[in-house]
């Protein structure tokens, strides 16, 4: 049965879409079948997977979800290689889709309904959301089984966290009952005792606030080597495939998926 996980957070820089495109890679790699949408309409995502934003009329998230396109149009392999894992491309075009959405019926569920053909030919899918509160992002909530919450280190990273657990429990209440928070994730730590202090105070308030989900043990720590595959338009495993970040995404994977199977035992 497919799992469907949105990878968001309210606020830009905390490492969604290197984690989105990462650990789709991570779980390919141990014999899962893995599918990630790209939501943003900055097409980070699908740059990294090798879909340049200058392509020449490409079907994307937009086509399917604002013009009608069967999804399974908009379906790509990544960098061309037939061993890896499929992508559906999104780029600015996905901005107007906010606006147009405004008016429909039904315009919070219109991605749930379209990937209803593809469930079940994937193990996972993995939705890269951008960086704000808006119908996209409720899409991608709307259609999805879990959310994972990505947290950079700083002083501020939990300042948002009121919001979105906000957010999570409009959706669960009025929308999909079946959406749960999977945990969250500390991204592009650096090795301080502020980095060490911002988790604990994390794990601390997510105790006292009886807040959803789990911190994960897996921590991302910074390194160039993020910037630089992502600059060659690869993720991490096939830029440099023994880096210390390649093996913490393969934790933060099988993280995942223990804990994906252990809510649903």
């Amino acid at each position: 049965m497919t799992k469907i996980v949105s990878i968001l957070n309210f606020k830009g820089g905390v490492g969604k879409t290197t984690t989105t495109v990462n650990t789709a890679k991570a779980l390919h790699m141990d014999g899962y079948k893995v599918l990630v949408i790209d939501a943003d309409p900055q097409g980070n995502a699908s740059w990294m997977m090798g879909m340049g934003l200058t392509e020449k009329n490409p079907k994307t998230l937009y086509d399917a979800m604002l013009q009608g396109i069967d999804i399974r149009e908009c379906i790509y392999v990544d960098q061309d290689d037939d061993n890896s894992f499929d992508y559906v491309p999104a780029n600015y075009l996905l901005s107007n889709a906010e606006q147009e959405l405004i008016s429909r019926i039904g315009r919070e569920t219109v991605l749930h309904k379209l990937l209803q053909p593809i469930e079940g030919a994937y193990d996972y899918i993995l939705i890269d959301c951008p960086p704000n509160d808006g119908l996209i992002t409720q899409n991608a909530m709307s259609a999805s089984d879990y959310i994972l919450v990505p947290m950079n280190g700083e002083t501020f990273a939990i300042n948002g966290m009121g919001k979105i657990i906000s957010r999570y429990n409009e959706i669960k209440s009025n929308i999909n009952s079946n959406l749960h928070i999977l945990g969250y994730v500390f991204t592009f730590i650096r090795k301080c005792c502020l980095h060490r202090e911002v988790k604990n105070e994390m794990s601390q308030m997510h105790a006292q606030n009886n807040w959803p989900g789990v911190v994960f043990d897996t921590d991302i720590r910074q390194s160039v080597v993020f910037a630089e595959s992502a600059a060659k338009q690869k993720n991490i495993f096939d830029y440099s495939r023994y880096d210390s970040g390649a093996y913490a995404y393969k934790r933060l994977a099988k993280e995942i998926v223990d804990r994906i199977n252990q809510t649903e035992n």
